[in-house]
């Protein structure tokens, strides 16, 4: 039987972090998307050097490290200098997830393992998963959430918003929705209910 592809995603401020973690201390194994993308641009990654190129050193520290936060509020000004990089990183990203994912899947096939990516949708990459998570809050709830965090006007919350596909869109195309609008607890309860079935569905399989 084909191993069913678990994603879990969400959108800016809807908390999908903290859920990934629930997952994890429940004994999922969580292929964080973000952490990948801090790996492969290490100094001296193949993917460091192409982004090296296409965006130039002024992006980069003297000893090689990519000034990661330079990079973020240059994408969201320049949709040019966010293509490029999105062309260079997210090959290598799910090159990195996919490689991990068979590596475990090799290692113990009753694991539950859930790719943990902010940009599924927008990436189009729905399409190579079996079930799909969204950790979900309102969109007046994300905005409150940024401008809290971190520190922004309203217009420039709206703005960060405007780089990924409403969350209301993505709610429609999850086959599960987590909703992180309340406290923790709750969010806990939904994600133990998930597990539980996530479990049982994995042990059903290779019953088989």
């Amino acid at each position: 039987m084909k191993p069913r592809r678990i994603a879990l995603t969400g959108g800016i401020a809807t908390g999908k972090s903290t859920v990934a973690g629930m997952f994890a201390e429940l004994g999922a194994v969580v292929l964080d998307a973000d952490q990948a993308a801090r790996d492969v641009v290490e100094p001296g990654h193949v993917c460091w050097h192409q982004l090296r190129e296409a965006v130039g050193a002024s992006y980069f520290e003297p000893d090689g490290h990519l000034r990661r936060k330079a990079l973020r509020d240059g994408i969201i000004r320049d949709a040019s200098l966010r293509s490029r990089v999105n062309a260079i990183l997210h090959p290598a990203i799910l090159k990195t997830m996919d490689r991990q994912w068979r590596e475990w899947r090799d290692k113990d096939p009753r694991k539950v393992i859930i790719f943990d990516i902010p940009l599924l949708f927008e990436l189009g990459l729905d399409i190579r998963f079996d079930t799909i998570i969204l950790v979900y809050v309102p969109e007046h709830v994300q905005i409150e959430r940024l401008m809290s965090r971190d520190g922004l006007s309203r217009d420039a919350a709206l703005r960060t918003l405007s780089m990924q596909s409403p969350i209301e869109w993505k709610k429609k195309r999850a086959q599960i929705v987590i909703d992180n609008s309340k406290d923790l607890s709750a969010t806990r309860g939904q994600v133990k209910e998930i597990w539980v079935s996530l479990t049982e569905e994995e042990n059903w399989e290779h019953s088989q």
